[in-house]
């Protein structure tokens, strides 16, 4: 058991020591950590996504989304709209501001990660992605079950 627990020490390390990285990153750029992955969010997309959406991508509460959007915006870097999809929500879109300033500090992220993960032999890229969504699902399961028991 010991064992597993320096494991998952390790494994937990690493999140935290990649989450600072997009930190940096962030903070570079002048963003908060949540206005930073909407707008990579947004440049990785068809270029429009809801505040729910983002939600349940990013795993932020929807009061943290709302908060940097209206930063966002306040910036001149996005624009809302009515959704087509759902009445209820409002399409968050880059607008040119927002376009130009997403492509000198979030496109060269993409190149970043991309290099990060050709640095890697395909096959350890496919294990990567296969033994970090296995734990998570696995882990999903364990807290679904906890929970229902509490």
């Amino acid at each position: 058991m010991e064992d597993t627990r320096l494991q998952l020490r390790e494994f937990n390390s690493i999140l935290k020591e990649t989450d600072a990285l997009y930190n940096k990153l962030a903070k570079k750029s002048g963003l908060s950590d949540c206005a930073f992955w909407i707008l990579y969010a947004l440049r990785e997309s068809d270029g429009a996504c809801t505040q729910k959406e983002l939600c349940d991508q990013w795993a932020f509460s929807k009061q943290t989304v709302n908060s940097a959007i209206k930063g966002l915006e306040q910036s001149g870097y996005i624009v809302l709209s009515p959704s087509k999809k759902d009445k209820r929500s409002k399409e968050i879109r880059l607008n040119e501001e927002g376009i130009l300033f997403a492509q000198e500090n979030i496109d060269y992220v993409f190149e970043l990660e991309e290099l990060a993960l050709l640095r890697m032999p395909p096959s350890q890229r496919a294990a990567f992605i296969e033994i970090n969504r296995t734990y998570y699902d696995m882990l999903q399961m364990e807290v679904n079950q906890h929970l229902k028991n509490k």
